[in-house]
């Protein structure tokens, strides 16, 4: 089978997110014995590289930012070579990942005039709305963890947008899902039950994987990254990404100010590039300097071996979070996660058994659950090993890999029947 995938973005320009899950996935994919190709952005000229054996075709994009509203319906800079190179590549399959910036819905249509089964996989709630959906969280309820209304109120979009607003946007993108796709994936039952909240039905869940094997990496990889950070004697939790107010930075930090009393050689690694609002956040939070160390972006064997010397990982965010990807690596790892309850988290996290679900306002509870592992080497230990089972048996690369082909197979045979 030959299975294009498109993504605004992809690994190294862009290391964390949908692109790196697209990235991901299109590996198992070949390893498996299918072609992959991939079709990504660049701000500069149009090219093709090779990466891993794979082709990449890179097509040009810049645009002011305050016109994605409408460029990603329709990007005038991508639609005539887009559908050039997907007649060339006769796919049996296109995957459109994240493409609501640059690649455009439009994309999907261009997939379908190709001849090619168009899957959609949704990996946030960008299809209807313009940001991070926060309307259904009320602070003031910090012991809420569930019953959600995820139908944006009327007006939210507009409200929140104002001038960027565009009024076509969502029931363009809702009649290209109906008419223009043959299968449609969200990566978790939350978002799927997001979407259809918000009129974009019929998707089916098919969770992110992992390879379990690439966090077997050599100890003196470990003790290396130890000695980097001077992290030697002291309890880790890990956070991956930038720390910002979405992510949970003022919960994570005023948590943090409460495990320091309880557990003094605490340190909070934060594997994020330097500057921006993450260093801007710390200069406010001076008196946790000695407890937090920003050890940059890492890749690769690096970065599973930073996973590998946490005593626990977490994902305190304050919006609707999808699939908490540091959850899986976390529990791959042996780093059991404290994670949010907004979202797709607890359907990777067992609360209790391979981690802990809390609502993030609740900051004595998320301080309460990073002490408890912090300082409870038994419950860590047994955590670990259910959540390095749970991996295995639910979460695996492979699995996303067999889910994804029968996906795929499905498309192309509504595809026949349709032509």
């Amino acid at each position: 089978m030959h299975v294009t995938i498109l993504s605004d973005s992809l690994p190294p320009d862009s290391p964390g997110g949908a692109g790196k899950i697209a990235w991901q996935l299109g590996l198992g994919l070949s390893a498996a014995g299918h072609r992959v190709t991939f079709i990504t952005t660049t701000c500069g000229p149009s090219q093709v590289e090779i990466r891993h054996g794979i082709s990449v075709h890179m097509l040009h994009s810049k645009y002011a930012e305050r016109w994605t509203a409408w460029f990603g319906l329709f990007n005038p800079q991508i639609i005539r070579p887009l559908g050039r190179l997907l007649k060339e590549l006769q796919p049996d399959v296109v995957n459109m990942h994240n493409v609501h910036v640059h690649l455009s819905y439009h994309s999907i249509v261009l997939a379908r005039d190709a001849g090619a089964a168009t899957v959609f996989t949704s990996h946030d709630v960008m299809p209807f709305a313009y940001a991070k959906l926060t309307h259904f969280i009320d602070p003031a309820r910090p012991g809420q963890c569930d019953g959600w209304n995820y139908r944006l109120p009327f007006g939210y979009n507009q409200r929140q947008m104002r001038l960027r607003w565009n009024p076509a946007r969502n029931l363009s993108i809702q009649h290209t899902m109906h008419y223009y796709t043959h299968a449609r994936v969200a990566v978790s039952d939350a978002l799927k039950q997001a979407l259809a909240a918000n009129r974009l039905h019929a998707f089916e869940v098919v969770h992110n994987g992992i390879d379990p094997a690439i966090f077997d990496v050599p100890p003196t990889l470990i003790d290396m990254l130890r000695r980097r950070y001077k992290l030697n004697e002291r309890r880790v939790i890990l956070f991956g990404g930038r720390l910002t107010e979405h992510k949970g930075d003022r919960q994570l930090l005023a948590a943090l100010r409460q495990v320091k009393q309880q557990v003094p050689n605490v340190t909070l690694l934060v594997l994020a590039r330097p500057g921006g609002y993450t260093d801007h956040m710390l200069d406010a939070h001076r008196d946790l300097a000695e407890h937090v160390v920003l050890g940059g972006w890492l890749a690769d064997a690096e970065l599973a071996a930073a996973y590998r010397l946490a005593d626990t990982v977490v994902s305190p965010s304050i919006c609707f979070d999808s699939l908490p990807t540091v959850n899986l690596e976390g529990m791959a790892a042996g780093a059991p996660p404290v994670t949010t309850c907004f979202g797709g988290g607890r359907e990777i996290v067992t609360d209790g058994e391979t981690g802990f679900v809390v609502n993030p306002y609740d900051i004595n509870a998320l301080a309460d659950r990073l002490t408890r592992l912090l300082t409870d080497d038994d419950l860590r230990s047994r955590m670990a090993l259910a959540g390095q089972a749970r991996i295995r048996q639910q979460f695996t690369l492979q699995r996303q890999v067999d889910n994804m082909l029968a996906v795929y197979e499905r498309a192309i045979a509504r595809r026949k029947v349709k032509k």
